[in-house]
């Protein structure tokens, strides 16, 4: 029941009431003593049906109305990205639902319940991820209830996670190891722009290259370089800051990170080629506010397909990768590319990110004043810089030529100096 206090001031009997942080607060005040304790009644009444109703709350009902908010704030004049929250519904109705005991009351959840949860789920097929990512959104959703005051700790679960009981992992450690993103390497990154570069005048060679070579010096996010606007881009200083993303043919406002609102410096050569693409795509395309417009209409964004497919063509050329060209069965469509192989796998473009955050991280070694943690996180558009050095710190490998491996060779021969 909730916590009233009732006192007289002023002429007037005044009614508080506790909050969530027991601080009473003013929610009524009159001359009549008893239409202040009729008040105070109500409230009270109110207090009790609620916590009657509380008590039949299960966590499977909760998650339910959790998801469909996250939903519905996906459908928002400030939404969220509906591509990072699709997995909530998704999870309620593979893992939670069929598999969550209904009769657990949302204030019964604790580490006990979700592991005996997590067992079952795993003995039924579940990849340890997935499991692992399903059991990431119960400790959101807890936070959701308690945020509607449906309960008010999360019972030990703030900080747990499936991996601290070894009885939960996996036997074989890849399964829930993170895989690292294979990046391409100095060497070979040479020898993609090399390719790319335009052997003539023509508008679509250029096109691409200025925009393949923009994604690898800025270390661009797909999203982000397809959303790339002239207006983000200053040219007389040299500098560019992001300002929206491309998601699933949507345009968003809101960048992934806090750390993505930052103004950065553009590298001498992508400045310079970027002031010629100007000049050039003022003539063909005719003011078009995109840095990358779609040929077929220069008032939309390039798609996400055509720069992966350049990738791939490109990566097949210098020998990165093998793909097939598959004709449509209909005659109006496109041929589309079948990749038969590649080095980088399912991080086609991905790996030119990897690259440029690498090369930052490595020279922040080198010359820490000028590339200082605000610099690094900031150019690589995370909020922290332990993030992106987690991600980044231990790739390190942008050279390996015959030549740098016995540089690497003489180097432990130096350091073990031992005769064997």
């Amino acid at each position: 029941m909730i916590h009233t206090k009732l006192y007289f001031k002023n002429g007037y009997w005044v009614l508080l009431a506790a909050d969530t942080s027991r601080k009473y607060r003013q929610v009524f005040k009159n001359k009549s003593k008893m239409l202040v304790n009729a008040k105070r009644a109500k409230m009270q009444g109110d207090s009790i049906d609620a916590q009657q109703e509380l008590h039949k709350k299960t966590f499977v009902n909760v998650y339910e109305e959790f998801a469909k908010e996250k939903i519905e704030d996906a459908e928002g004049p400030n939404a969220l990205k509906l591509i990072s929250i699709v997995h909530y519904p998704r999870h309620f109705k593979y893992w939670i639902k069929p598999y969550f005991d209904y009769r657990i009351l949302v204030q019964e959840v604790c580490i006990d319940v979700v592991e005996q949860w997590f067992k079952k789920i795993r003995k039924e097929g579940c990849a340890f991820k997935t499991a692992e990512d399903a059991a990431a959104t119960i400790k959101t959703c807890l936070r959701y209830a308690r945020k509607k005051q449906y309960i008010n700790h999360l019972n030990g679960l703030e900080d747990w996670s499936p991996r601290e009981n070894r009885a939960l992992l996996p036997e074989k450690a890849e399964e829930y190891q993170a895989k690292k993103t294979v990046m391409i390497n100095r060497a070979e990154v040479k020898a993609l722009l090399e390719h790319l570069k335009p052997k003539d005048k023509d508008i679509v060679q250029l096109h691409r290259y200025v925009a393949i070579t923009t994604m690898t010096f800025l270390g661009l996010r797909m999203s982000e370089l397809i959303a790339l606007k002239w207006n983000d881009i200053d040219l007389t200083a040299g500098t560019y800051e992001l300002h929206q993303v491309k998601v699933v043919s949507k345009l968003y406002s809101r960048l992934k990170a806090d750390g993505s609102y930052e103004t950065n410096p553009l590298p001498s050569g992508l400045w310079n080629l970027l002031k010629n693409w100007k000049i050039i795509h003022q003539e063909y395309f005719k003011n078009s506010e995109w840095v990358f417009p779609s040929f077929k209409d220069k008032h939309i964004f390039i798609c996400e397909k055509t720069v992966r497919d350049w990738m791939l063509k490109a990566y097949a050329a210098i020998g990165l990768a093998e793909i097939e060209i598959i004709p449509c069965a209909n005659k109006n469509s496109k041929s589309y590319i079948k990749v038969k192989w590649c080095k980088f796998k399912g991080a086609i473009t991905k790996t030119l990110r990897h690259f440029a955050a690498t090369v930052v991280t490595n020279e922040q070694a080198s010359n820490p004043l000028i590339f200082n943690d605000n610099f690094v996180k900031g150019y690589v558009r995370h909020k922290d810089v332990k993030l992106t050095k987690g991600l980044y710190g231990n790739h390190n490998n942008l050279d390996e030529s015959n030549s740098f491996r016995e540089e690497q060779r003489s180097g432990l021969d130096k350091a073990f100096r031992l005769e064997v």
